[in-house]
């Protein structure tokens, strides 16, 4: 294949605009200065035809009202018209001549009677027309048809002529004037042309030249905005979206960063539950355990550990499923009383182990739409998050309704996190205290899956926390039509609530 070729006249943006500019400048000003020459002409023209006209009125009505000798009466009459350059010339239906002013002038010439004599012959009504003599100004004859005999027995044509005086000094002069004109507006166009297309072009150079460092990997690179048409609302548009990128890339680089950190952290949860698994499992193999209340202690060491790997592989599926949608949710209505009890009862053994209080504001009537598994599953991250940064105090589950929305409260009076601990905790990967955390075999993905479930359930899920006063964690989410609220479901047999006695728990109404 041949590589194509690069055009040999390349012109750049700054030239196609400056030659854009300056040619519509100067197309407007030709076409104005032909309009306005043209103008002119037409007056002048105009302007001595009426005079004519006239002229051959007045000669008209003279010659009716003299009975005698209709003639005689022009003699004064001509002197007044050859002062204003105004001649007169009669003639017969056969072009010959019956009456003509006596002074000199363009009458004498034979080719101009020979075009009078040509127009008279054309069958139609005689107008205005111009004649082109060997003098610089054409001359302009006005025609009217007059009786050439006092009984007005027989027709003829009177033809009115006057030089167009001064015309073509007027274009002359308006040319000159038209040409300066031209040389002003030409350097003008010049000027401004210059000055639009410098900086429209200066603005296309600063995007071009950030768009290179935005290529370069330079996302803190932004273009000058200094115009406040499209193309400064285009700047600032490419600035929005090179701050967006900028975020976008540091996200990425925390988001490599605590990747980095879980694949190490998954490492260290995998390896040490199944050194010691594989331990314990050779030295029951080897016979070396024999007393039996030993094996049972080993046994129970497996199973604890087995359950870390399950849980730890759990919720790695978990988030792939959720970010690639697999998950299917099964909603119907479920009473929040319930679900608070279940996940109380669950986690009274952690809750007894460092000595903390639960506490359960629920109706009893109080139902939630969405699927009971995940529920089930956004509340036990939530209470257990509490409990892992909780030392002393309470911990409460609180569940109430609006109009439109179920609302469920989980606080604390734990540490509390900070503003910028609130906007990463939804993150995966991200561990609030990698101490605590590593100790628990906390994994990070928690608070991430329970903010992609909650939004699977068109919810919305945010907190309010500050250190040292613990954390209130609250859900939104929308209730169902009103046809499926006459339904609700039962509460399940055997299943304790709120009010029975449990250590560590308390309930209120």
């Amino acid at each position: 294949m041949t590589a194509q070729r690069e055009p040999r006249h390349r012109f750049t943006f700054f030239q196609r605009q400056f030659l854009s500019h300056l040619l519509v400048s100067l197309l407007i000003l030709a076409l104005l200065s032909s309009a306005l020459s043209y103008y002119m002409q037409q007056y002048i023209y105009t302007s001595k035809t009426d005079e004519l006209s006239s002229v051959s009125k007045a000669i008209t009505k003279l010659l009716s009202e003299q009975t005698e000798d209709p003639y005689a009466s022009l003699q004064a009459f001509r002197i007044l018209l050859a002062e204003r350059k105004i001649s007169f010339i009669m003639l017969d239906k056969s072009g010959e001549i019956v009456y003509r002013d006596r002074a000199g002038g363009p009458t004498r010439s034979r080719k101009f009677l020979d075009s009078l004599r040509a127009h008279m012959q054309l069958d139609q009504e005689l107008d205005s027309f111009t004649i082109s003599t060997n003098t610089d100004e054409p001359l302009v004859v006005v025609p009217r048809t007059i009786k050439l005999a006092s009984d007005q027995s027989e027709e003829g044509y009177l033809f009115v002529v006057s030089p167009l005086l001064g015309i073509q000094q007027t274009l002359q002069t308006l040319n000159k004037a038209m040409l300066y004109l031209v040389l002003f507006v030409f350097v003008l166009a010049v000027a401004v042309s210059g000055l639009i297309s410098r900086s429209m072009s200066r603005s296309i150079l600063s995007l071009r030249a950030t768009t290179r460092q935005l290529a370069a990997g330079n996302y803190a690179a932004r273009s000058e905005v200094s115009r406040t048409d499209e193309l400064g609302e285009l700047a600032s548009d490419f600035n929005s979206m090179a701050e967006r990128l900028e975020a976008t890339s540091h996200k990425l680089e925390r988001f490599e960063q605590r990747r980095r950190q879980f694949v190490m952290d998954v490492t260290h949860e995998l390896r040490t539950p199944l050194t010691s698994i594989r331990g314990i499992t050779e030295a029951l193999k080897n016979h070396m355990v024999d007393q039996p209340e030993e094996r049972d202690k080993y046994y129970d060491i497996i199973e604890k550990e087995t359950f870390r790997l399950i849980r730890l592989i759990n919720e790695l599926l978990d988030t792939e499923k959720i970010e690639s949608g697999m998950v299917t949710l099964n909603k119907k209505l479920v009473p929040l009383r319930e679900l608070f009890d279940i996940v109380a009862e669950s986690l009274d053994v952690l809750i007894e182990k460092k000595h903390l209080q639960i506490a359960i504001d629920c109706p009893d009537d109080l139902v939630i739409y969405g699927d009971y598994d995940r529920l089930m599953q956004i509340l036990i991250n939530l209470v257990k998050n509490s409990i892992q940064f909780t030392d002393t105090g309470t911990i409460r589950m609180k569940g109430s309704e609006t109009d439109t929305h179920t609302r469920i409260e989980i606080s604390d009076t734990g540490r509390g996190m900070t503003a910028e601990e609130q906007a990463l905790i939804w993150e995966r990967f991200y561990k609030a205290d990698p101490a605590r955390s590593k100790l628990g075999s906390e994994t990070g993905l928690g608070l991430s899956i329970v903010k992609q479930l909650v939004e699977a359930h068109k919810g919305t899920i945010a907190v309010e926390s500050e250190p040292g006063s613990g954390s209130t964690f609250t859900i939104l989410t929308p209730k169902p039509a009103a046809d499926m609220k006459q339904d609700k479901p039962p509460r399940r047999p055997g299943e304790a609530r709120g009010g029975h006695a449990k250590r560590g728990r308390t309930t209120e109404r």
